[in-house]
């Protein structure tokens, strides 16, 4: 991983408004996140949370492509989902001692806004404004990802 701060925030907003997670957000909020994360470049297997271990940061994927991964007895390591630019890791961060519940893992060279947990729901305790329009995003978020694993899951037992 190589993580790179970003003093050209305007920069990291583009980025933001490259994907649908942050295109919908208000410019305030698109430039508080891009003041708290730092934009972080992944190579290919690289894995970025273990699943179990306590997750520590979210991030925002604005280039390449991830895999969510869990561990199936007696088959191991298990992809269940791809993340695509503009979806969100690590989601679980906005939470207090969460722990991730899957292996992320890059199957293409990748990037992201990434955010420190602790930082982050620091500012969503102490910016209302900045709650209010970023939950709703992570339930989005979170929606989308419950709908693809069913889409998943349907296919699967069709089978």
């Amino acid at each position: 991983m190589h993580a790179r701060a970003m003093d050209d925030y305007a920069a990291v907003i583009a980025m933001l408004n490259h994907t649908w997670f942050g295109a919908e957000l208000a410019p305030e909020t698109q430039e508080r996140l891009a003041k708290l994360g730092n934009i972080q470049d992944f190579e290919v297997d690289e894995v970025i949370l273990h699943e179990g271990n306590d997750t520590r940061a979210m991030g925002v994927l604005v280039s390449g492509r991830l895999a969510l991964r869990t561990l199936v007895p007696e088959r191991g390591p298990v992809t269940i989902l791809s993340v695509e630019p503009g979806d969100i890791f690590g989601w679980s961060a906005v939470l207090t001692d969460a722990q991730a519940q899957s292996t992320v893992v890059a199957t293409e060279a990748s990037r992201a806004l990434v955010i420190d947990g602790v930082r982050l729901r620091a500012a969503l305790k102490e910016d209302h404004a900045l709650a209010a329009s970023l939950y709703p995003q992570i339930l989005n978020a979170v929606a989308r990802r419950l709908r693809a694993t069913r889409l998943q899951l349907l296919d699967l037992f069709a089978r």
